[in-house]
């Protein structure tokens, strides 16, 4: 049996969100994977089914999202033989790139500060 290295069990959770003062949240994590789902599946009803919500509340997030940012982020292509489809605006794809590479930057700075957080309870110097 592996012996567990002391403080090995202990992580850090954190979580990012873009706020408005006037609107409060615009980006949190469950919009930024309610607009993941939406650009895989290509529907509003689609991905709050895929995250257990519902239409209305995916709705509600993404009219909040919009009036805060005064931007479309989605683009709606009414029906057809197959149906409509709802995709990110060229704005809506923006904003995500630039969520992902916040994220990316930010976490990967993170990674270094959990890591001297570890070494420092492990009394080791930085």
């Amino acid at each position: 049996m592996e012996k567990k290295k002391k403080y090995d069990n202990i992580y850090v959770d954190y979580s990012f969100s873009l706020i408005d003062k006037e609107h409060g949240d615009i980006i949190t994590p469950e919009m930024w994977t309610l607009l993941k789902h939406i650009d895989i599946d290509g529907s509003i009803s689609a991905a709050a089914t895929s995250m257990k919500i519902s239409y209305r509340k995916a709705w509600d997030m993404v009219k909040s999202c919009e009036s805060s940012l005064g931007i479309c982020i989605l683009n709606k292509i009414r029906g057809g033989i197959n149906g409509g489809k709802t995709v990110l605006s060229p704005e809506g794809e923006k904003l995500m790139a630039a969520y992902d590479n916040l994220i990316v930057s930010v976490e990967s700075a993170f990674e270094e500060y959990i890591v001297c957080f570890k070494r420092t309870l492990k009394g080791k110097s930085n």
